[in-house]
């Protein structure tokens, strides 16, 4: 393998003969973008010299995504060093890590890593760009995990490197991190980007651009203004000297990912020319940035720290990701990027999704959450009738314990001073809190027991009283009469020529005919059928009607016949009551930020 940072090498080397802590420095390399391939370097100095061996492991995850990754399984040529360029022996003890015979005090490894996972936002390179989630890159030593470290790196010709890591050198792309933990959690965007910096609340942040969204900038960076400042607000605090938006635009882009001083956004092109192509990009930033407080600083005990080679469980991610989400739609309404009344529109829209997905009375908050890394990452034909969703029912319960604290207290107390109470008791490094630690807030802030809320909402499945919480805020929730029409209770995407089926409803009679995600429609009574077209298709149809569905399954040709059923469908409005008591009007408009009468 080729040596790719000698001079650096030496230069490290040499420094350990002056120093008696342990030094960790690391190079990043791209010299043939192309081929997706990134070269690392890693040289330690100083170790004890007592050690004969060193481990060194790449992480089995990311934050931000509660899923196992293979990321060791893109390490290539794999190499040990000693001072003198002599090898090292070393063996593969795990699947995800390596020990090193030292002989010495000074080790180097050299590797090369296969990046072409940008829609994970892990690790990514070609001709255009390189992207570097430090936890799919960068090996670490357990035992040196809160040494400092340096990080150099070498962009291809004319490529830069944007980074919310503390720089040391502007022209040789040096920086620092306190630790690993610290370098991983700072993405660096390498390539020919245009960085837009812009100052709010005497802080420096940066809009950066891998591609052309085709958005008006000036739009754009108000509204991350208004965002940064409505959490500011929240919170008391912006606990970062730079902040970057990181954004990839690409045909297929979605998702994004939360770090401690900077957020990767994937969006498409050409979604800006209408009103909901902003809205829905700052309901994303406005999630990711508040993560910087939930999540990234105010974390769950099985996340405070991470353990980079398994699972971290905890029962609360309602908290850290359906709080989020919450707050995500209650902040958006307080910096003015969204009306109240579009805001009531979303919870009806929520209450419906609430009361349709059967496995939100199956499984409770709590099982969501814990099973996260087990099953809600990898939904399957059966995920929606019998799980829950810790991002949107998390989202629902937290509203309802808002609103349920501000009207215990007579609108004294709120969710709010929940979070920031918690946000100052359990900071990051503290071994963070639980469930109990939350309630137990929750009950100080509302001056009186919350049993029975969390044994039911939280712990238990029992349904959400919409129409009774609503209530203390001056809402009154009323859905329209069922409507009885006939429904297979599935729905399907097209996925080229053949639509497939993606969810089959718990108890309709697609259900019982036994219809499975993942067949392939090939037609309805007789006829080809597209997903577009299959609600109209129904529609035209009554009760009792004999329907066959064709599909295939597994690639052999099946057919089901059943007699079509009527289901009742439901539309919920939330509106405002004509006499609020003057508790509702005032909670109302505390919890939104506006007066009863605008609206």
């Amino acid at each position: 393998m080729k040596h790719f940072f000698t001079a650096a090498l030496s230069l490290i080397f040499v420094q350990t003969m002056y120093s008696q802590t342990p030094v960790v420095h690391y190079s990043l390399g791209m010299s043939e973008p192309w081929t997706h391939l990134f070269e690392v370097e890693i040289i330690f100095g100083n170790l004890p010299v007592g050690d004969s061996t060193l481990d060194l492991s790449l992480p089995v995850w990311r934050s931000g995504r509660y899923v196992l990754f293979d990321f060791a399984g893109g390490v290539e040529q794999f190499e040990a060093f000693s001072p003198k360029e002599r090898p090292l022996s070393w063996d593969k003890i795990d699947k995800s890590t390596w020990r090193i015979e030292t002989k010495g005090s000074e080790v180097a490894v050299r590797y090369r890593v296969y990046a072409n996972e940008f829609s994970s936002r892990t690790r990514g390179l070609n001709d255009n760009h390189g992207y570097v989630n430090g936890s799919a890159v960068f090996m670490y030593s357990e035992k040196y995990r809160k040494t400092g470290v340096t990080l150099q790196v070498t962009p291809y010709k004319g490529w830069k490197v944007t980074t919310g890591l503390e720089r040391i050198s502007d022209t040789t792309f040096t920086y620092h991190a306190p630790g690993y933990d610290d370098l991983i959690d700072c993405p660096l965007e390498i390539g020919t980007h245009t960085d837009i910096q812009f100052d709010v609340e005497n802080k420096m942040h940066v809009l950066s651009l891998a591609g052309d969204p085709h958005w008006d900038t000036t739009t754009v960076i108000d509204g991350l203004r208004r965002i940064v400042q409505a959490c500011k607000k929240f919170w008391g605090d912006l606990p970062y000297d730079r902040y970057s938006f990181l954004i990839h635009v690409t045909p297929n882009a979605s998702g994004a990912t939360e770090h401690m001083n900077s957020t990767t956004i994937d969006i498409r092109p050409f979604g800006f020319g209408e009103p909901e192509g902003y809205a829905g990009f700052f309901s994303t930033a406005i999630h990711e940035f508040f993560h910087t407080w939930n999540v990234k600083r105010l974390r769950p005990k099985g996340m405070d720290p991470y353990d980079w080679q398994r699972e971290n469980y905890y029962k609360e991610l309602w908290i850290a990701e359906g709080g989020t989400s919450y707050y995500g739609g209650i902040l958006s309404v307080r910096a003015g990027l969204k009306t109240p009344a579009e805001y009531i529109t979303s919870v009806s829209k929520a209450v419906k999704e609430d009361r349709e997905r059967p496995g939100n009375l199956q499984q409770s908050l709590v099982e969501c959450s814990f099973d996260a890394w087990t099953k809600f990452w990898k939904d399957n034909e059966q995920s929606f009738n019998s799980e829950s969703n810790y991002y949107g029912k998390g989202a629902d319960v937290c509203l309802l314990l808002d609103l349920e604290i501000r009207n215990q207290t007579k609108n004294k107390r709120s969710l709010d001073d929940v979070f920031r109470d918690m946000y100052k008791r359990f900071p990051v490094g503290s071994g963070g809190y639980t469930m109990s630690d939350f309630q137990r807030s929750a009950e100080v802030q509302g001056g009186e027991s919350l049993g029975t809320f969390f044994d039911n909402y939280v712990r238990g499945v029992h349904p959400l009283p919409w129409e009774e919480v609503l209530l203390h805020a001056g809402l009154a929730l009323s859905p329209d009469d069922p409507t009885e029409r006939p429904s297979l209770g599935i729905t399907a995407s097209e996925g080229g020529n053949i639509p497939k089926i993606t969810r089959v409803v718990k108890g309709s009679c697609a259900y019982d005919a036994g219809l499975n995600v993942g067949d392939e429609l090939v037609a309805l009574n007789g006829s080809k059928i597209r997903a577009i077209d299959m609600d109209k298709r129904i529609k035209e149809m009554k009760a009792g009607d004999t329907i066959t569905v064709t599909v295939f399954r597994e690639g052999i040709l099946r057919t089901f016949s059943f007699s079509l059923r009527n289901a009742p469908t439901y539309e919920y409005e939330v509106q405002k009551v004509k006499k609020p008591s003057a508790l509702q009007k005032s909670i109302y408009e505390s919890w939104l930020a506006t007066e009863w009468a605008k609206d």
